[in-house]
């Protein structure tokens, strides 16, 4: 584990399990408030659903039964065991990070990728790094997804925050847009975002069950607790997609701001829509995710 402190807030990352952010905490006159689910204490074997936080890269979501066709390659990836058949939320998670450089209250891990590997068969070649930053009020995170191949390919990223206590917390967001399910979560279509699912003014978690992605994103996104002193209000750039996950009969929620649908490589709309990314040989993107720490 890796610790980052500035001020009140410190940040513990797991490099070697995928990346991830093991817990986020701000100090005050009362003890530490959790700003994220963190890992629970006494887990011998940690894995990435386990934790904070962790990277989605170089795909978000679902990719169905984990097939799809691009430049011209026919690209077969193995199922992953929470979703079969379907392949999830790419590499990165699954995978231990290299702490490049690190200090007090930064640190940048990366994650390198030679394409047409047995054991993940991604075609392309490429290289995930993370970027974290602490500050007195805040943490962030940039992310970048580089192609090293010699042709194109399809890119995507994201983040993965668990926040804690849904019961006790709201979400307030502008969601406009919702990518309605079929089987498995596979998205089958976009329409106008019902009122159930609408947190613009702000909602209490605690009766809300959802698992959708949502277009439209602002990447603006705040979470507050009515028994805690602090909030967050999360600003995500290169972000015009959202996922929310709260499933029923758990005291914890998600809110992912990620680049694209899910299934983004199999869907008849155009990239524009589903957020779809050709990243040329070369070519770098990038998502800034800001965790701003500020009183309820």
């Amino acid at each position: 584990m890796l610790k980052l402190a500035c001020g009140a807030l410190e940040a513990t990352l797991a490099p070697e399990t995928g990346g991830s952010i093991a817990r986020f905490t701000v100090r005050h006159e009362d003890g530490v408030q959790e700003l994220l689910r963190p890992l629970p204490a006494g887990v011998e074997a940690p894995g990435p659903l386990d934790m904070a936080c962790y990277p989605l890269v170089p795909f978000s979501g679902r990719i169905t039964n984990g097939r799809f066709s691009f430049g011209g390659r026919e690209v077969r990836l193995p199922p992953d065991e929470i979703c079969v058949p379907h392949a999830i939320h790419g590499r990165g998670w699954r995978t231990s990070w290299e702490v490049v450089e690190t200090d007090a209250a930064h640190a940048r891990l990366r994650f390198v990728h030679e394409g047409g590997g047995i054991a993940w068969p991604w075609p392309w070649s490429f290289t995930g790094e993370q970027d974290f930053r602490l500050t007195a009020d805040a943490l962030t995170v940039t992310m970048t997804l580089t192609n090293r191949a010699d042709e194109p390919m399809p890119g995507g990223l994201g983040l993965h925050p668990f926040f804690e206590a849904r019961s006790r917390a709201r979400l307030t967001a502008s969601l406009p847009f919702v990518w309605e399910s079929g089987a498995g979560g596979v998205p089958v279509g976009l329409a106008s975002t019902p009122e159930k699912w609408r947190f613009d003014a702000g909602r209490p978690m605690k009766d809300v069950e959802v698992d959708h992605c949502f277009s439209g994103s602002e990447g603006r996104f705040a979470v507050a607790w009515e028994d805690r002193p602090f909030a967050l209000r999360i600003e995500a750039e290169g972000a015009p997609h959202a996922i929310v996950y709260a499933p029923a009969g758990e005291d914890f929620f998600c809110a992912e701001p990620v680049s694209h649908a899910p299934d983004a490589v199999n869907r008849a709309e155009p990239p524009e829509v589903t957020g779809l990314v050709s990243l040329g040989p070369g070519e770098t993107m990038t998502l800034r995710c800001r965790f701003l720490v500020e009183p309820r």
